[in-house]
């Protein structure tokens, strides 16, 4: 009864969001920045949700359900936001605390909405590749809950007040479901197998990485200044939660923790397929950045970002904790800019820079094949992987 009663609230939020975002098109209200957009975006969801089966009957219904789940996850948070947004356009005032009551009110009825969402489209959703693809889907489509910042009075930006909501809200939504779909929660402690002399040497490892914006072999052994790169707080605060743990939690946690789970009978083979694929992954997922940056600085960037990617991925499961790694990559980002805070994949490539990206690349991943060979480091890694699952 408790489940059927929450399908059909489910889609009746759907059904209501549609019918507002309708409503506001037609009567040409200013609550909605692109109408066109919104009420489209609207009824996919709308249709989506109603077509949304509750039991699988054959393998046609499972592929069309996990289509329509996908499509779920990426617009219901952004649609029942811009819902909400336009029912409180009309209370909000001039002050600032009128906006900050109404935005924070609309927050806490925002969260209650997505319950029902929650435990009917993320829940049920089965099977390693799924996951991966839900937790990405999910992750993207909060971002896009700052479009509605107008809305409340405040300008369109990545720093209005509804951003570090919407994040605070993603990762505890992801960590909620990662737990219901029965793995445990990223650990504050290390594996007591720990063995610290490669554990550094991993760190260490990974560090290289600041000597890729020295600019020439010369400077990096000859006159080579780590620096903060120069931003706003606002900036640095946003590197390290929105790229260093977001990123971390989509490739060693998010992604990681399934892909051990795959039906591999060695421990060992299970383990190098599965840092292998993530860090391929965390690659590719740099080649977004082709719009804004050469093709060769792209394949670079993404050459590098395999090459990392496995020395984090090695000492996630070495030590079990991820925490490492999301300092270790907001320390990567944040410093080791002397010459420009604008990163080395923004200009035009230099013999250094692909000299320098082959070469530690190449050190890395002998690094982590030497881990990876080794007996003790392998009995530290079984430890994490009796700990992933609850269940």
């Amino acid at each position: 009864m408790i489940k059927n009663r929450m399908q059909f609230i489910f889609k009746l939020e759907a059904v209501l969001a549609f019918i507002i975002i309708g409503g506001a098109f037609l009567l040409k209200s200013s609550s909605l920045m692109t109408p066109r957009k919104e009420i489209i975006i609207a009824g996919i969801l709308c249709f989506s949700a109603l077509l949304l089966q509750e039991r699988v009957s054959n393998r046609f219904v499972l592929v069309t359900n996990n289509f329509l789940r996908l499509i779920l996850v990426a617009l219901f948070p952004f649609t029942v936001m811009t819902a909400i947004s336009i029912l409180a356009h009309p209370l909000i005032g001039t002050h600032s605390f009128q906006k900050w009551l109404v935005l924070i009110i609309s927050f806490v009825v925002f969260i209650g909405a997505i319950i029902p969402y929650i435990q009917k489209v993320l829940r049920p959703t089965a099977g390693i590749t799924m996951r991966i693809l839900t937790s990405y889907v999910l992750i993207s489509s909060f971002t896009f809950i700052a479009i509605t910042s107008k809305t409340f009075g405040f300008p369109f930006s990545y720093t209005v007040p509804l951003v570090p909501f919407a994040i605070i809200l993603i990762f505890g939504i992801l960590m909620y479901v990662m737990k219901l779909w029965g793995y445990r929660l990223p650990r504050w402690g290390i594996n007591s197998k720990v063995n610290y002399w490669w554990l550094f040497l991993a760190i260490i490892t990974a560090l290289l990485n600041w000597g890729l914006t020295a600019g020439s072999w010369s400077r990096l052994f000859g006159h080579f200044d780590l620096a903060v790169a120069q931003t706003a707080i606002v900036g640095i605060v946003l590197t390290i939660v929105w790229t260093g743990l977001k990123e971390e939690f989509m490739f060693r946690y998010l992604t990681l923790w399934p892909l051990l789970m795959m039906k591999i009978k060695s421990d060992k083979t299970r383990v190098l397929v599965a840092i292998l694929i993530s860090s391929t992954i965390f690659g590719l997922y740099h080649a977004s950045n082709v719009g804004h940056q050469s093709v060769l600085e792209t394949c670079l960037q993404i050459f590098a970002a395999f090459g990392v990617g496995m020395v984090f991925s090695v000492i996630t499961l070495y030590t079990g904790n991820i925490w490492i790694v999301v300092a270790l990559h907001s320390m990567i980002d944040l410093i080791g800019y002397p010459i420009t805070n604008s990163g080395p994949f923004s200009g035009l490539v230099s013999a250094y820079e692909i000299e320098f990206i082959i070469i530690t690349r190449i050190i890395e991943l002998v690094v982590v094949f030497l881990m990876l060979g080794n007996h003790k480091v392998q009995a530290a890694i079984k430890q994490t992987l009796a700990n992933i699952r609850t269940r």
